[in-house]
């Protein structure tokens, strides 16, 4: 409960959020200004906190931004970020091309975590042998799922000796986004310079609003709705207070589970358990959903408003993952780091062009894009190179790439649970992690024959 319950002041709040603001400008100033950055389309918040690192504590010690506390934004922004998605109306249909999206996403977490265990042990058992096995994990964590829940499961492991994990997912979740943003862009380019792309047959197909990221005639939002009268409460507002009444209901849930453990004997799941706490409040988040879907309190909920608080949450979660990186810890474990990296972004390359080029006739190219981005960066980061292909989000690659994020969170909640059991079940948490790889590798197999089954060609095209 590290996060929890670290000490600082409510000045130091605030003024750190106010420095992560001014970060989120600056970023916006650079995409604006630099055409390399507009080249690669660097997120605002990447580039807000690649400055954050340079100038914070980490770096030149111009700005007091610490990595605990960031870790701590980091943290607590994962889980609102997360009850902003569930508070949105659920899709009641997924098709089978969003199954597929998640089937592809579970096997690139597979075979990211196989590799990153791999190379872990192959340190562990000749130069390396202090190393923490698990740090091979972090790769899927960090990759594929989020830089929250790379650093949640990397803090929760601290305890178990290994020194500034929670800092390490971070910078696994750093790798990826470059990633994302270098090699991405350039496979996205050289499939429309081979004619793969269906919308864009140059690359000068997007606009000028999108290379700088900033709209020069701006126009009004139809899609949002305004839900409060002013006079009471701002609409956003009131949006921002549910996703605080959630949160509240998720400390208190997972008090409740905490005095259970504890009841049963099992203390020790107890920094696990908050370790997943965004699990938790995503769960509570539908549920509440639900019953307001029931009473028609839902109609006072704004879709687009909430995917606007998950974006900001988003925004200031990068921000502050990437400023709170650590120069000498990535001295420490840059062997480790960089191996593990470059084979296991190089191994998701591989996995997701074959799986996408077998299951899909039609847009291939945008599937491919949008998958590969969302398994190195985040969702965003997909969405930003579906963006090249498909300006108007025109193909039905948008919504696949969404629903089968949510059906891999699904497929992938076994592995999040197992992933803890080496430290916690075995006296040796070598021979635990060791486990877990051959159980990879197993799920993998079956997940494998299944994609068989699926792939085979259909008389309808998807």
């Amino acid at each position: 409960m590290e996060s929890w319950n670290l000490e600082f002041t409510a000045g130091q709040f605030f003024m750190d959020f106010a420095w992560l603001g001014a970060l989120l400008i600056a970023g916006t100033l650079l995409r604006k200004k630099i055409p390399i950055l507009q080249k690669y389309l660097l997120p605002a918040n990447l580039l807000g906190g690649t400055v954050g690192l340079l100038i914070g504590m980490n770096g030149l010690g111009w700005i007091e931004l610490t990595s605990d506390r960031l870790g701590v934004y980091v943290y607590h922004l994962l889980a609102l970020l997360f009850i902003a998605l569930g508070l949105r109306a659920p899709k009641k249909r997924l098709g089978l091309s969003s199954v597929k999206f998640g089937l592809i996403f579970i096997a690139a977490y597979l075979v990211q975590a196989i590799i990153g265990l791999t190379i872990a042990f192959i340190l562990v058992y000749s130069i390396k042998p202090e190393l923490f096995a698990g740090i091979g994990l972090l790769a899927p964590l960090s990759f594929g799922m989020n830089p929250g829940i790379a650093f949640s499961i990397g803090q929760n492991w601290e305890q178990f000796g290994f020194q500034f994990g929670g800092i390490v997912g971070l910078t696994f979740a750093a790798f990826g986004f470059l990633a994302a943003y270098t090699i991405g862009i350039w496979l996205v380019r050289a499939g429309i310079k081979n004619g793969e792309a269906m919308y864009v047959k140059s690359e000068d197909g997007l606009s000028g609003d999108v290379l700088t990221g900033l709209v020069e005639n701006p126009i009004a939002n139809s899609d949002e709705k305004i839900t409060t009268s002013p006079e009471s409460i701002e609409s956003f507002t009131f949006h921002i207070g549910l996703i605080g009444f959630t949160y509240i209901l998720t400390f208190g849930s997972l008090k409740i589970l905490e005095l259970g453990l504890i009841w049963i004997g099992s203390e020790q799941e107890i920094t696990t358990l908050w370790s997943f706490h965004f699990i938790a409040a995503a769960i509570l988040a539908i549920g509440i959903r639900k019953i307001f879907d029931s009473t028609r309190v839902s109609a006072y909920i704004d879709d687009t408003t909430m995917t606007r608080c998950s974006n900001l949450f988003m925004d200031f979660m990068i921000v502050a993952s990437v400023a709170a990186i650590s120069f000498a810890v990535v001295a420490a474990y840059w062997l480790p780091l960089l191996s593990i990296s470059v084979f296991a972004i190089l191994a998701t390359w591989m996995v997701v062009q074959m799986m996408t080029k077998s299951a899909f006739r039609q847009f291939r190219l945008e599937r491919f894009a949008a998958i590969f981005g969302n398994m190195t960066g985040t969702l965003q980061s997909g969405l930003v190179l579906l963006r090249i292909l498909d300006p108007t989000m025109r193909s039905p690659v948008s919504f696949n790439l969404v629903y089968g994020s949510g059906l891999a969170l699904v497929f992938g909640f076994p592995l999040l649970i197992l992933i803890n059991a080496p430290v916690h079940y075995f006296s040796d948490v070598n021979q635990g992690f060791l486990a877990v790889l051959f159980t990879l590798i197993i799920y993998l197999v079956l997940i494998t024959f299944f994609w068989q089954y699926l792939s085979k060609p259909k008389k309808t095209k998807n």
